[in-house]
């Protein structure tokens, strides 16, 4: 039975502008073009379920450990006892996949490796890295189940990706397998550039949840949730 996997932290109310919190079993995918706030925003997810004791891994293709540290310290958001407690697993594969070579390769190793999927909640920051250049069928099919599997055992899965780094039919499966679909954007409001997130699909949603939720990112004090809407 799917429970409510709580977010909370004292600095902003992005738990309240998604219903509380995020259903066990949860698949999502937040996509966006470079400079939306993907990984900010997945960053921010990983921490509050750190702070409300849910255990997590990350994955990122992008930092390694000390700048994955240092990123999170300028955020706010210290995750030093966490990776001490063993609450978070983290795990960067730069520069593992620089070659295309390697990450056509890389797919069922990655896949096998049980203690990346143990987790109450897996973050893969980016998913285009992992994924083989040219991803066929079936490949594509054992991956999206083995994300429905996970599903399954009730833990959620965090996705991110530029559009513009998948084939367009890759982007329709993720897509349409995503409990839950977040596109981010940066749009011109009162004559600033604005971050906003739009909840473009949201199953299983436990409370009620705010479509659009317009943000910003401001040193130590992390994610920052706008009180105006963003149109």
């Amino acid at each position: 039975m799917a429970r409510l996997l709580k977010m909370q932290i004292p600095n902003d109310e992005l738990h309240r502008r998604l219903g509380g919190g995020i259903p066990s079993g949860s698949i999502i995918f937040i996509e966006g073009d470079r400079g939306t706030g993907k990984s900010i925003f997945s960053q921010r997810l990983a921490y509050g379920f750190l702070k409300n004791d849910i255990q997590v891994s990350y994955v990122s293709t992008q930092l390694t450990t000390p700048e994955f540290i240092n990123q999170m310290e300028s955020l706010g958001y210290s995750v030093i006892p966490f990776l001490i407690k063993r609450k978070l697993l983290f795990v960067s594969l730069y520069p593992l996949l620089s070659s295309v070579s390697k990450r056509g390769k890389f797919l069922p190793r990655f896949l096998s490796e049980e203690r990346l999927w143990e987790r109450d909640v897996i973050v893969i920051d980016s998913l285009p890295s992992i994924l083989p250049p040219k991803i066929d069928e079936e490949t594509l099919r054992q991956f999206t189940e083995h994300l429905k599997k996970l599903s399954a055992l009730n833990k959620a899965i965090i996705l991110t990706a530029s559009p513009s780094d998948l084939d367009s039919s890759v982007l329709s499966i993720l897509e349409e397998i995503a409990t839950m679909l977040i596109r981010l954007q940066v749009k011109v409001f009162g004559g600033d550039l604005k971050n906003s997130a739009t909840i473009v699909k949201y199953n299983n949603a436990m409370g009620i949840f705010q479509k659009i939720i317009p943000f910003r990112v401001e040193p130590k004090a992390g994610f920052i949730v706008e009180i105006a809407a963003v149109v």
